[in-house]
């Protein structure tokens, strides 16, 4: 629950009163290199459904605005975003599909695009509270490609990794976030993307090791695109 993981999250910081800082964004992450790198924030959801027991950010006074443009600028490796101006809670088992009104992400060099989420570094238990989500694209918004996961560590998915949002977010290997090659799924250009809540697959598995129980569901903050072109 965000409400649960932002008091926590400041209890962490009062013990800790440091920020730590991101080294790496991932398994998926190439080191590319910030100055080959454009960007853009989504501008469109084309659909939400959402899931069960959560609906921060989702009042109209926030949403969509709130998942446009840049990661929360707050955001840190050890205090994930709380804000309903800058987060929607998607829900356990909730979608969204989302994109651009007028550019298709094309796949270029390394990672196409990243998308940002409020994971953070439980520096007490030194777990990263993680609140999977699936990702899935599509060209023409009818047949839609999942990239792969591992259902034992969630690599593979958003939702993983901290945001460090102060950073470049065109630096993924300093701002965090979940990076997602089309090239990993054989595609050379999408306008869609749908991210799927899986959550609730790690709550209902006590023994599993970043099982937590406060977990209520993805939390989007934002998604960027690398490389794209007009249509």
């Amino acid at each position: 629950m965000i409400y649960i993981k932002y008091s926590r999250l400041i209890i962490i910081f009062i013990l800790v009163g440091t920020l730590l800082t991101l080294n790496s964004c991932g398994e998926n992450s190439s080191n590319p290199d910030q100055n080959s790198y454009h960007g853009v924030g989504i501008d469109t959801v084309y659909k939400f459904t959402p899931g069960e027991g959560q609906s921060f950010g989702q009042d109209p006074e926030f949403f969509p605005k709130n998942i446009y443009g840049l990661p929360d600028k707050n955001s840190r490796f050890n205090l994930g975003s709380a804000n309903p101006y800058e987060i929607l809670s998607l829900g356990l088992g909730g979608e969204i599909i989302i994109g651009f009104k007028n550019k298709i992400i094309l796949n270029g060099e390394g990672p196409d695009f990243c998308v940002f989420e409020n994971a953070f570094l439980n520096i007490i238990t030194d777990k990263i509270f993680i609140e999977p989500a699936q990702i899935l694209v599509s060209s023409d918004g009818i047949e839609y490609t999942a990239f792969p996961y591992s259902e034992d560590t969630f690599t593979g998915c958003a939702g993983i990794s901290p945001v460090n949002g102060d950073e470049n977010s065109l630096n993924p290997n300093k701002s965090g976030g979940d990076l997602f090659d089309l090239e990993t799924i054989g595609m050379d250009s999408i306008r869609y993307i749908k991210i799927i809540d899986i959550s609730r697959t790690l709550l209902e598995n006590p023994e599993h090791p970043l099982y937590d129980p406060t977990i209520t569901g993805f939390d989007l903050d934002a998604v960027i695109a690398y490389y794209f072109t007009n249509i």
